[in-house]
């Protein structure tokens, strides 16, 4: 048994430290922290060290940390626009933005940790020192990381999946390029389209499915490291994106019996480590989290930072039976406050549960067959009827599919609220934002809109030449 905690001494004392100065997609060059890179996958202990520390790149402070499901919501409904991220949420940056530059390093500064360990056990499978088994289990961990990361990076700086799109994607970098080659190779990689962009995540995430167990004999780990049922798990959530349906329902099917809802609100939990509804989150502890400012429950908390807010129209989701009305949010000095995060720095990075595979099915199904799906129904009433038992639905409610399938997103909001899927829930169903959010003078943003994905930071697009990395339109 391979425990995540087993190797945190040796992760502080010998992991690749993946950083640079400039830490963007252009110019990575690694530099490391105790042993060189050689002396590392040249050890299988330090090598299963190695592995781990691709969980702390995972946390990066700018984005998967907490700040990435921050700026997913920030831009949707059911916050107030909090002016701490300045224009990003306001959909009024500019390509020089920090905030936006910050998350795009942030996220490429994992993806290159993430190709850097793969071409270490590449090397380190030729000489013996792993297994060929252990080097298909390393590499679908980072290969799920990967995909982890791509998935959010893609969603926020392209738009909407739609196959035949002029739109583009993100740039697909898959290798790490060595000290000499860093800046005059990977400068030349370009944006890639949507759809390639997607093709590349489910095959991280297929590989991940197929060279990981099922789940991990330690609970914690099995939550918090990546097993075959989160691959599953993410690959149900892609195929939705991508509106296919059909492999999304499959895929959910998949997951039955291996995860079930708590009694109680998500809220209560004190150990989601220990959950049978978490699949997958980014864990923290004490000594190990982005940093003070930097997490959920600092920016959540009604007690510390302080600086989001709820917004009220996401209090009329509930009715007054529901157990989440008062345990999602928390009052105080005349304002609401998401109360999911209660453990300031200690706080977990939710990433996917299995309330959000419910409800991925309960949707794909309606908008499969078109019908006031009975499964999916049932579905939407397994998720709802958790906090809310004095409501329940049944198929004479729903006039026709479309209110079938605003109810289920409605409970998408309710259920998964402040966990980074408001505003990519709206944009991939053809929503925009309404006029009045944040203040009464706000203009609606109708969909389609360019400023939905965020600009590529003009530090790159300098670097490797406009017609190279090509930006967002309408920045």
């Amino acid at each position: 048994m391979r425990l995540i905690h087993k190797y945190i001494g040796l992760v502080c004392a010998s992991i690749l430290f993946f950083t640079s100065c400039e830490s963007d997609v252009l110019d990575n060059n690694p530099y490391y922290m105790g042993d060189s890179a050689d002396q590392i996958f040249s050890d299988p202990v330090k090598i299963a060290a190695a592995s781990v520390g691709l969980y702390d790149a995972l946390q990066n402070s700018e984005f998967l940390g907490g700040r990435a499901q921050i700026y997913v919501d920030a831009r949707g409904i059911d916050l107030n626009p909090p002016t701490f991220f300045g224009n990003l949420s306001t959909f009024q940056p500019t390509s020089s933005d920090a905030t936006i530059e910050d998350a795009w390093q942030g996220a490429y500064r994992t993806i290159y940790e993430c190709n850097l360990f793969l071409k270490g056990i590449e090397g380190a499978k030729a000489a013996s020192v792993i297994t060929e088994s252990e080097y298909k289990t390393y590499s679908a961990e980072a290969k799920f990381i990967r995909g982890v990361v791509y998935f959010y990076t893609l969603n926020f700086w392209g738009q909407m999946y739609a196959k035949e799109s002029e739109n583009l994607g993100v740039p697909l970098v898959l290798q790490a390029f060595d000290g000499g080659s860093a800046f005059t190779e990977a400068i030349k990689i370009t944006r890639s389209t949507i759809d390639d962009c997607y093709k590349q995540i489910i095959s991280d995430f297929e590989y991940a499915e197929q060279n990981l167990s099922d789940t991990r004999d330690d609970v914690y780990e099995g939550r918090a490291t990546a097993t075959s049922s989160a691959a599953q798990a993410m690959l149900c959530r892609t195929y939705l994106y991508m509106k296919d349906n059909a492999k999304a329902i499959a895929y959910a099917n998949k997951l039955d019996g291996k995860y079930s809802l708590e009694s109680t609100t998500i809220t209560n939990l004190t150990n989601p480590a220990a959950s049978s509804e978490v699949i997958f989150f980014i864990a923290m502890n004490i000594s190990d989290n982005p940093n003070t400012n930097n997490a959920l429950g600092q920016h959540y908390g009604k007690d510390a930072r302080a600086d989001i807010t709820v917004n009220s129209d996401y209090l009329n989701l509930f009715s007054n039976t529901d157990k989440r009305k008062t345990d999602v949010v928390v009052q105080k000095g005349g304002n609401w406050y998401c109360n999911k995060y209660q453990n300031g720095t200690k706080d977990w990075a939710p990433i996917i549960r299995y309330a959000e595979i419910l409800l991925n099915k309960a949707e794909a199904l309606v908008k499969s067959s078109n019908t006031v799906d009975a499964g999916a129904v049932s579905l939407l009433n397994q998720v709802h009827g958790r906090s809310d038992s004095g409501v329940t639905y049944s198929t004479s409610d729903f006039a026709n599919a479309q209110a079938l399938l605003d109810e289920i997103l409605k409970e998408r909001r309710r259920e998964l609220a402040f966990e980074g899927h408001g505003s990519f829930d709206l944009f991939r169903n053809g929503k925009g934002i309404p006029a009045g959010r944040g203040s009464a003078s706000t203009p609606a943003l109708e969909y389609p809109n360019n400023y939905f994905a965020l600009p590529i930071p003009n530090s790159d697009i300098e670097k490797a030449g406009a017609n190279v990395l090509k930006q967002n339109k309408g920045y």
